[in-house]
């Protein structure tokens, strides 16, 4: 019979009540920000968390619209992903080149399913439950949508045919439907359903422009995504600049430019000078600038994207609310997102910058796999020899850890494995060699998989690291090893309550629920490298060298694409695998000058063992 628990008197110290299940908005109105702002900062972010809200608002400190109550306007898009999406990209590209700018440009390729609508910033959690409310409807999708490409004078096209139409409209009516029941005035599916691929164009770039059209293949792979974006009104119809080069003010009324940042202006403005009126996007700031430092590009990259979720049976949504796509054609890169709201300017960042002195020391970024698992030593069937019906753990083997971390179903450790007592003592020597070569670590990550936690945690035990460990999902490996669902990982609490020095109120880059267990390859490299982008960027004001501690493929997707490489295909990434043995350490390095990042090799050498099989005592009767 199990024991009772001892009666407990109430303590009245309201110092220790937890703080369960907090808000967002409640959290940024602790740090002492107005509601208004911090509902117009989850707005405009699509509600990713207090990080992000908090960075935005603090570049806003200057925006004279700021305090203004104004309610955003959404709007629903299909969007194509994968190989037929590249090729409008490409098809994009392609047409301004060869016959310049048309309307069709200021937006990405998509589908457009009704027409905007405003909702105001306090309403927002309806869109988000909205979305989640049309989630078993995706699963009814009718097959493939096709598509035909359609010309007209000053009109080219891919309209969808055959019966789609209704399938869209239901879906529509639905969100529609549970808008409307919170006061949000929505109009349901538009009539005519198609990708614009030119329009407004002249009539000498029309034949042009349809025979360019007329390459795609539209029978190409693609997955439709039904999204919801957003954007401020101040955007209707404005031309958008994307910055290309820095420009520091010398003027009063001069705009600071900042590489990466958008300018949207009324259009059709007038400069004799070359010199226009804008607005940031990434600061709210209105002033002049040089126009020769900027390129216009397409409205929607600055467009917050909400929520997405794919059509598909047995759908699930893949992500959970991102800032519109940044990159080069590139928009369904769904884990970049934060790419382009991580570059809000921080208080005080010019001062910064110019403090700047050209001693600076280059920094590092390291990766690191975890050590020898229990599961790839002694076979997948590891805990029906070690734990009895009762959950009672026994020790086998002297290399099977000496103590079991303790959690609340031990079948986790299946698709959880903890370390080997040799994978512990391998991270400790990583750890011990790093101390040795005069390698400072300031910021730890670390995937949530209990391997990679107890590697990180005896590296920076055997370095003298003082550090905390920063639990981030967005580091585990490769998604698809592990359909149809993720492991069950210890939380962060039970982490701490285990002894790890982990930092229980880090908020991740991005949590576990958004990690697509059908996610391609291509798309766990775009994750892995948005967050490697992330922590740089999050860590530059202070400097210091980062660890991130993870898995064999996270020594190449999270450098690959920050060295100036394009993500391997599947093939080329199963094949490396095989040259990243436990504990390897991989190493890029920041010129301090050129900002740019280069493969080196790692500052301590590697630790290798030979086999040691399993001794049987008989052999000697």
């Amino acid at each position: 019979m199990a024991e009772a628990l001892p009666p407990r008197i109430i303590s009245r110290d309201d110092s220790l009540k937890r703080q369960v299940g907090r808000s967002t908005l409640d959290t940024l109105l602790q740090m002492g920000f107005p509601k208004q702002r911090c509902l117009k900062a989850l707005a405009a972010t699509g509600d990713r968390g207090v990080q992000l809200a908090s960075d935005w608002l603090l570049s806003h400190v200057n925006d004279p619209r700021l305090d203004e109550d104004v309610a955003r306007e959404y709007i629903l898009y299909l969007c194509p992903v994968g190989p037929l999406q590249k090729q409008l990209a490409s098809y994009w590209e392609r047409s301004q080149s060869m016959c310049g700018w048309n309307s069709a440009h200021n937006y990405f390729p998509h589908m457009t399913l009704c027409s905007f609508f405003k909702v105001e910033d306090r309403k927002l959690g309806v869109l988000t439950k909205a979305m989640e409310s049309v989630e078993g409807f995706l699963n009814k999708a009718p097959g493939r949508l096709q598509l035909e490409l359609f010309a007209q004078k000053s009109f080219i096209g891919l309209m969808a045919v055959g019966n789609y139409y209704d399938f869209l409209e239901g879906l529509v009516s639905q969100f529609a439907s549970y808008v409307r029941s919170a006061g949000i005035s929505m109009e349901g599916l538009k009539k005519s359903l198609h990708i614009t691929l030119a329009h407004q164009h002249t009539s000498e770039a029309h034949q042009k422009l349809e025979k360019l059209a007329g390459e795609i293949d539209l029978k190409a792979d693609v997955r439709w995504d039904f999204r919801l974006y957003s954007r401020d009104p101040q955007l209707a119809n404005a031309e958008v600049y994307r910055v290309i080069k820095p420009y520091q003010p010398t003027l009063e009324d001069e705009l600071e430019m900042i590489e990466g940042d958008y300018i949207f202006m009324t259009p059709g403005q007038s400069s004799m000078d070359g010199w226009f009126k804008g607005t940031s996007w990434l600061t709210g700031n209105m002033g002049v600038y040089p126009a020769v430092f900027t390129q216009r590009t397409a409205e929607t990259w600055i467009w917050t994207l909400h929520r997405s979720h794919p059509l598909s049976e047995a759908s699930k949504a893949i992500t959970n609310g991102a800032a519109a796509i940044d990159g080069e054609g590139d928009y369904d890169n769904l884990w970049a997102t934060d790419d382009l709201y991580a570059k809000v300017v921080k208080k005080k960042k010019s001062q910064e910058a110019a403090s700047t002195t050209t001693d600076r020391k280059p920094r590092h970024v390291f990766v690191m796999r975890h050590g020898e698992r229990c599961d790839f030593v002694f076979s997948r069937n590891w805990c029906d020899k070690c734990f009895d019906g009762r959950g009672v753990y026994t020790r086998t083997n002297l290399n099977l850890p000496r103590v079991m971390v303790k959690r609340k179903n031990y079948k986790d450790f299946q698709r959880d494995s903890p370390l080997t007592e040799m994978g512990r003592c391998q991270a400790r020597l990583t750890g011990e060699a790093l101390r040795d070569a005069g390698v400072d670590i300031a910021f730890v990550y670390v995937s949530p998989a209990l391997r990679c936690v107890q590697t990180a945690t005896e590296v920076i035990r055997g370095g003298g690291y003082r550090c905390k460990l920063h639990v981030e999902p967005t580091i585990f490996e490769w998604a698809g090893w592990y359909k149809p669902t993720l492991p069950s990982w210890l939380s962060p609490d039970e982490l701490v309550e285990n002894g790890f020095p982990v930092d229980p109120s880090y908020t991740p880059f991005i949590s576990t629920r958004n990690i697509n267990p059908n996610e391609s390859v291509e798309e766990y490299y775009n994750r892995c490298a948005s967050f490697t982008r992330h922590v740089h960027r999050k860590h530059t004001p202070e400097g210091g060298n980062i660890l991130i501690v993870g898995h064999a493929g996270s020594l190449d997707a999270c450098f690959r694409q920050l060295c100036g490489k394009a993500p391997r295909n599947s093939a080329e990434f199963h094949e490396i695998l095989s040259h990243f043995p436990y504990c390897c350490l991989a190493t890029v390095t920041e010129d301090p000058h050129t900002k740019r990042w280069l493969l080196k090799e790692p500052p301590i050498a590697s630790v290798c063992h030979g086999g040691n099989k399993v001794f049987c005592w008989k052999v000697l009767q």
